[in-house]
């Protein structure tokens, strides 16, 4: 079989324009690449929640369609129709081969329905936190009509352990190598994600706190916001180490990989991550991580994974005093993304 005319994306969100960076980087850096080897083939995307406006636009040649859901409830069931409405149009005039979900959520509901009335092949990624007994679409992944993508080992294991059902295949986000010219690592630990209880922040300072003893200068920064921002600015300021860390709110990526650049340790302290893209971003920036077995994590000589937090304290005073390598490393290359991707859709 040969590789598919046109591919229909469904996800929650997508870049509102061509400078809107931070919405799901890697899903652009993949479409991007996948234009560049495979012009042939059209892409189409359908964007249930953001950006927040209702006309279609072109994204660097990709015709996208936003349903402005805004994530209300009131309006999710209107927001189901009408992304069912303009699929229908998208199809009548150009016959969809594919239906590419992202998160086993509405998108993947959605598209289980439309690939049965277009009788084409639904592939669903799974994401993140849609890989949790919590998310009630679970049972959409029974359906045979549906090959699920996990993005990394963890993840596919998370998903059996679940459902007792294997996910189709492991195909991770790729991402481009980074040309920078080596710069005076002056930051000594990055984090970088939502300020939410999900990602353990409160270890991350508690760790800049225990290490300052040795330590005195350390220099840290913690990039996101969140519902957590007050608690966390609050808590550096009980455990004595507000000079010692500089909460920076949100970023755009490119101002993050400027960070990543300068810093020496990315300390990710996240209890749960389907995948972890940044972990990826910060490896091809030079850096070396220390984070828990989640998601990508693997054994690297630039890849530290911690047992439980008095390990990953412990681990942070080790590589503080280490002779730390700062060379750029690509283990999620985003050609062998785009060549299993062509494959698994073949």
């Amino acid at each position: 079989m040969s590789l598919a005319k046109h591919i229909l994306f469904l996800t929650p969100g997508f870049s509102s324009d061509e400078n809107d960076f931070n919405c799901i980087p890697p899903l652009q850096e993949f479409l991007i690449s996948f234009k560049s080897e495979y012009p042939e083939v059209k892409i189409s995307v359908i964007a249930f929640q953001y950006p927040y406006r209702n006309k279609k636009y072109l994204w660097n040649g990709v015709e996208v369609y936003p349903l402005n859901g805004r994530n209300s409830a009131l309006k999710k069931l209107f927001v189901w129709l009408k992304a069912l409405r303009i699929a229908w149009k998208i199809n009548k005039f150009y016959a969809v081969d594919v239906i590419h979900s992202l998160w086993l959520g509405e998108c993947a509901f959605t598209g289980n329905r439309l690939s049965k009335k277009f009788r084409c092949q639904h592939i669903c990624t799974l994401m993140g936190q849609d890989v949790k007994n919590s998310n009630r679409y679970l049972n959409q992944s029974k359906n045979n009509n549906i090959k699920i993508v996990a993005l990394s080992q963890n993840q596919f294991d998370m998903f059996f352990n679940l459902t007792k059902k294997k996910p189709d295949e492991i195909i991770h986000w790729g991402i481009d190598d980074q040309n920078f010219e080596a710069a005076n690592r002056d930051i000594d630990l990055l984090a970088v994600g939502s300020l939410i209880s999900l990602k353990n922040y409160s270890l991350y300072l508690n760790a800049i706190a225990k290490v300052k003893t040795s330590y005195r200068n350390i220099k840290c920064k913690l990039v996101g916001s969140g519902p957590e921002s007050k608690s966390l600015k609050k808590l550096a300021d009980q455990l004595g180490i507000n000079e010692n860390i500089d909460f920076t709110g949100l970023l755009s990526r490119q101002e993050i990989f400027k960070l990543m650049q300068r810093s020496k340790i990315f300390v990710h302290p996240s209890s749960f991550e389907g995948s972890g893209y940044v972990f990826a971003e910060a490896l091809v920036n030079g850096m070396n991580i220390l984070s828990f077995n989640i998601g990508y994590a693997q054994r690297n000589p630039k890849w530290f994974i911690a047992k439980d937090e008095d390990d990953f304290v412990n681990t942070l005073e080790k590589l503080l005093s280490s002779q730390l390598d700062f060379q750029p490393t690509n283990l999620l290359n985003l050609p062998i993304q785009l060549n299993s991707m062509q494959k698994f859709m073949e």
